[in-house]
């Protein structure tokens, strides 16, 4: 038992402390950036991108469009239960894609709380190659279900245990350079430590350069 726990021990010093891709991440200072916000809640994982518009008519538009990835049959057709969620889990099934525009980020309007919302900045590069990844997710442009403001494409991924909506978004901040081990964000509460993690080191950084 003694040597399990050491093995875990191990990999979790191995690969559960991502270092930052330092070409792109934290942005140089003086460097254009870009602003992304990260929601985990109980069950789900959503990354926001701040939309700025000019002038009055701007408040009454979407300030967020948020994108989020999520299994199709329990989130689209109510196929919910004990049964369907190890269905989705351990049977490789389609996923689907979200792209949303709205007024709030989903940690303040989740109905499945508590939930954390992280807020990032990153680089030019790290923006195009964030924004890169998230379209090739999308396996067709024409959405399978629209509902308001909120669009749901097919996903070019399959859903199952390795990869479900907070390894979706891992993947996401770590082209964009953030110091997250995709094989480490299997649930809320790995994935949102490794964002508190990055939220101290972007911090750390910014204390660095400042002083």
């Amino acid at each position: 038992m003694i040597r399990v726990w050491i093995c875990i021990s191990l990999l979790v010093l191995t690969f559960g402390c991502a270092s930052p891709v330092r070409e792109l991440w934290p942005p140089q200072e003086g460097a254009r950036a870009h602003t992304i916000i990260v929601s985990v809640d109980t069950w789900h994982a959503m990354i926001a991108f701040p939309q700025q518009a000019p002038g009055e008519v701007s408040r009454r538009r979407p300030l967020f469009e948020e994108w989020g990835y999520a299994e199709q049959s329990w989130y689209l057709e109510g196929r919910q239960g004990l049964g369907e969620a190890l269905r989705a889990l351990f049977w490789p099934s389609a996923g689907v894609i979200e792209v949303g525009l709205q007024t709030q980020v989903w940690a303040e309007r989740t109905p499945q709380p508590p939930s954390d919302r992280f807020i990032f900045h990153i680089s030019e590069q790290g923006y195009i190659q964030l924004r890169r990844y998230l379209q090739s997710s999308i396996a067709a442009l024409d959405p399978v279900f629209t509902a308001g403001n909120t669009n749901f494409y097919r996903a070019s991924r399959s859903y199952h245990f390795f990869h479900q909506c907070h390894q979706y978004s891992a993947h996401a901040l770590r082209e964009a350079g953030l110091p997250v081990s995709v094989f480490w964000a299997f649930n809320r509460g790995s994935f949102a430590a490794q964002l508190r993690r990055a939220v101290r080191l972007a911090a750390e950084e910014e204390a660095r350069s400042g002083s």
